[in-house]
């Protein structure tokens, strides 16, 4: 076990080497947030200390329905400055305590060895790799879903002060980003179980008492929130954000939705998604003992739920599988487990209450998938070194192109130039992540509460970072107020959409 350790270890170390490079270039996964996201949803930090206020009217304000993250990454910034660095090492961080919680939730579950096989194929895996390491909701989301997860695996029933506890955590669950509710039933599954609800009567009236301290902490904390910050204040910025999100799949097409929704789960691997699909069918059929884990119950529910939010929106980014990550190899080790132990107790002569108890079967099912799984281990290994092997500096080096234009082009003190330059301030769907690598002050231009026009007259920008072929309405919207003169291009990134951003230099008309 000592040696699986110092191999998690290594391979989450690496992690923290070019923290400055691209999304891995030639992987499976073309994900958007690559160019917007890691500024996005922590732009309230960025534009507090960048332009000295955390809200910028008329812009893009993520922070009004999920400011934990904000929050967070401005204590942050606090300490470090602001820079994708600094974000990055903070998800990095994240991440690591996301990684302990999971190895004390398996250990929980079946203490030995297998907590630690667990954690080191969650962190060999490429995709895990890859999603980690930027500054995104996700990786602030799985930190937090593992943190109710250990506490509710750990709550007794008498233990009102940290069934609070748990409540607070399923609240900031909720507003790192509302697919948090999703999670929110696999954390009750979980305390409910460990608390004997599930299984003794005589513990369900105290199982309803803690789950109603929890749920109802949570709820009076959100309903605080929006009582005294959104609804007086911020309410148009709220709505606008659910706005955009507000695709839901029609009932015609369910089954194709959620056909999909499970293919892409293949996204983290296409094979351990598998093998946890064929896991979860013996836990129905055959091997029914593995209900009796409550980490195994709250795993499935988690990944069920994380999964059925996808599908019902119908918006498959690769990023939203990885809060499922660790819970799907958590339901793979505990199904090949079980699997040895039905085997060991068959060759014992104990008799199993399963209605299929041959341990032949047994040993040869869980040979077949421990097998696989290593197999997929040797690849993943394989697919993370060549991506630690191989960084490229693309948008970092667009970043500083741009930085060294806009800055060559004004006066230090943020004023134009008498001799034409243009006002430091640049407009673009991926300004808040330049703003990230710069420092360069930057407003969002795709999504604005009151149009286009009325953020344009707040905010004057004098330059325009633009992806032609998939902002092209953008483009011509901008070019009826100023006359785009492209000052440099730059080759970002290969995904087939956005693979080139360009700098305009804006001049009114």
């Amino acid at each position: 076990m000592g040696l699986l350790l110092v191999l998690s270890a290594a391979f989450y170390v690496v992690g923290f080497v070019h923290l400055r490079a691209d999304f891995p270039n030639g992987s499976p996964w073309m994900d958007w947030s690559k160019m917007t996201d890691e500024g996005w949803y922590g732009g309230a930090a960025i534009h507090h200390f960048v332009q000295g206020n955390w809200y910028l009217p008329d812009s893009f304000n993520p922070v009004v329905a999920m400011p934990v993250w904000p929050a967070m990454l401005g204590a942050w910034f606090a300490v470090t400055g602001v820079s994708m660095i600094a974000a990055r090492t903070l998800t990095m961080l994240l991440y690591g305590v996301s990684l302990v919680l999971l190895y004390r939730v398996a250990w929980r579950a079946r203490p030995g060895r297998l907590a630690a096989v667990v954690v080191l194929l969650t962190v060999i895996n490429p995709f895990c790799y890859a999603f980690n390491r930027l500054a995104l909701l996700e990786p602030v989301t799985v930190f937090w879903m593992m943190l109710a997860l250990w506490l509710a695996g750990e709550t007794r029933r008498e233990d009102a002060l940290r069934q609070v506890l748990l409540g607070v955590v399923v609240c900031l669950l909720v507003l790192i980003k509302m697919t948090g509710i999703a999670l929110v039933p696999a954390v009750l599954y979980l305390m409910w179980a460990r608390l004997g609800w599930l299984g003794l009567r005589g513990l369900r009236r105290r199982g309803v008492a803690a789950a109603a301290v929890v749920v109802g902490t949570a709820a009076v904390l959100w309903m605080v929130y929006m009582r005294l910050a959104v609804r007086p204040h911020y309410l148009a910025d709220y709505r606008l954000l659910f706005s955009i999100n507000a695709y839901r799949v029609h009932l015609s097409i369910v089954p194709k939705m959620a056909w999909v929704t499970l293919r892409d789960g293949g996204w983290i691997n296409p094979v351990l998604l598998w093998v946890a699909v064929v896991v979860g069918v013996l836990s129905v059929v055959w091997l029914r003992e593995l209900w009796r884990v409550p980490q195994f119950g709250a795993s499935v529910i988690a990944i069920v739920g994380q999964m059925a939010y996808i599908g019902y929106h119908t918006n498959f980014q690769p990023r939203y599988y990885l809060v499922i990550a660790m819970p799907l190899v958590l339901v793979i080790g505990l199904g090949v487990a079980a699997m040895w132990d039905r085997r060991r107790s068959c060759a014992d002569g104990e008799r199993l209450r399963s209605p299929v108890p041959g341990g032949a079967a047994a040993r040869w099912a869980g040979a077949v998938l421990a097998g696989v799984v290593v197999v997929a281990a040797v690849g993943m290994v394989a697919q993370t070194v060549g991506y630690v092997l191989h960084p490229d500096y693309s948008f970092w080096e667009a970043a500083q192109g741009i930085a060294a234009i806009i800055n060559a082009d004004g006066d230090a003190d943020g004023s134009a130039q008498a001799d034409g330059g243009a006002k430091p301030v640049l407009v673009s769907d991926s300004g808040d992540d330049l703003t990230l690598w710069t420092g360069v002050p930057a407003i969002c231009e795709s999504i604005r509460v009151h149009g286009l026009d009325a953020m344009l007259n707040r905010y004057k920008p004098g330059w325009y970072a633009a992806w032609p072929g998939w902002e092209d309405k953008s483009i011509q919207e901008m070019g009826k107020r100023y006359r785009l003169d492209e000052v440099a291009r730059y080759r970002v990134f290969d995904d087939p959409g956005r693979q080139t951003l360009v700098l305009y230099k804006l001049t009114p008309r």
